[in-house]
């Protein structure tokens, strides 16, 4: 009998019995996630339709940082969605959360996750997909410590 395939699969999904579907758990995260939403470019946009839609909010004041969150944040949610291992994971994500604004942070997750819904992505996967990027920012969080 042949497999039936879900009538809304997201572009971008890997196809049932795809490699990057089957890929090993790296933090809860399959690798190839990156890859299974679009890459790069995928993340890029939804966070570049994010600032557009706040920015018709924005003082031009704001603007110049909001700019600099923009880069910082698609940065950020590329390299925690990555699957890279740890060290080099943590480190680089803490160096990228160092800049982010918390609350926009928060509230662009917000915006990816209904995006990806929006998007045909099913309600399981949108969800990991913002608790590993929350999880990996929660744990950038902690305070840096010194050595003397």
């Amino acid at each position: 009998m042949p497999s039936v395939v879900p009538a809304l699969v997201p572009i971008h999904a890997p196809a049932p019995g795809d490699a990057t579907a089957a890929a090993p758990e790296v933090h809860g995260c399959p690798q190839g996630l990156l890859a299974g939403l679009g890459g790069r470019q995928f993340l890029s946009r939804t966070v570049g339709e994010f600032y557009q839609a706040i920015g018709k909010y924005m003082s031009s004041e704001d603007s110049a940082e909001h700019d600099k969150q923009h880069s910082r944040q698609a940065q950020f949610l590329t390299h925690a969605l990555a699957g890279e291992p740890e060290p080099t994971h943590s480190a680089r994500a803490c160096f990228l959360a160092r800049g982010l604004n918390p609350a926009l942070f928060e509230a662009l997750l917000e915006f990816l996750d209904a995006r990806l819904l929006e998007l045909g992505f099913t309600p399981a996967m949108s969800d990991q997909l913002v608790r590993t990027a929350t999880d990996l920012f929660d744990r950038c969080d902690e305070p840096l410590s010194i050595a003397c």
